[in-house]
């Protein structure tokens, strides 16, 4: 229902939509995916590391967190993205997972491996579970100035037409992930680079902060 730089589907409200159009994105959102008016269960994100239970952030409400950990039989979690990537790491069992909002800052504090270390910690091996990293912004239009570089590994780095170095902050969440135990094979990766399809993506870089969210959802069936 949104229209201008937020067409078509923005999910996001206070980021200058008419709040009547996000609703009602909203609404048609869950309607097609089957989820009830109080999911997806979400948090208050502040590009920090912090991560709490689904129950936690259904029952306190505006939780500032940028991760949630699901069970089996939790309702729908989400996150909201235009660029940083969405992160899901889950045991191959079905019953625990984590869903990450993840964006230069989240990558350089770690917050992927704090998420293997707690379901490390709830007694799952980091060698088996698996990772999902979503579109997000790629390193061919991520350059970013020398204060930032400076928080990262050389190794995160890239060269960039502008002259400034650029994150590959696929592969800065990928190190944390193979930091905490996981392994490479295990951690898939999307090669699609939010800001170079407009026609697919809303990425707030490349449209000057004026632009909609996506919403990343992650849910365990019960068996």
């Amino acid at each position: 229902m949104s229209a201008g730089p937020y067409a078509s589907l923005n999910l996001g409200l206070r980021v200058g939509d008419d709040e009547a159009s996000v609703l009602g994105n909203r609404r048609r959102f869950r309607a097609a995916a089957g989820l009830s008016d109080r999911e997806p269960v979400m948090v208050l994100q502040v590009h920090g590391r912090r991560i709490v239970t689904a129950e936690e952030a259904a029952r306190e409400g505006r939780v500032e967190a940028d991760g949630l950990v699901v069970s089996t039989g939790d309702p729908w979690v989400g996150v909201s993205a235009a660029d940083c990537a969405p992160v899901a790491v889950a045991e191959p069992g079905g019953r625990r997972a984590a869903l990450l909002h993840c964006g230069w800052r989240g990558a350089r504090d770690g917050i992927a491996a704090a998420a293997v270390e707690l379901l490390r910690d709830a007694g799952f091996d980091p060698a088996t579970l698996r990772a999902a990293i979503g579109p997000c912004l790629h390193a061919c239009c991520f350059p970013i100035g020398p204060e930032v570089a400076a928080e990262f590994d050389p190794s995160h780095l890239r060269p960039h037409p502008s002259g400034q170095p650029s994150l590959d902050l696929s592969e800065a969440i990928t190190a944390g992930l193979l930091a905490a135990g996981m392994a490479r094979e295990r951690i898939a990766t999307s090669p699609e680079c939010t800001a170079c399809h407009p026609e697919r993506w809303f990425s707030h870089r490349r449209d000057g902060g004026v632009t909609g969210r996506h919403w990343a959802l992650l849910r365990i069936e019960p068996r």
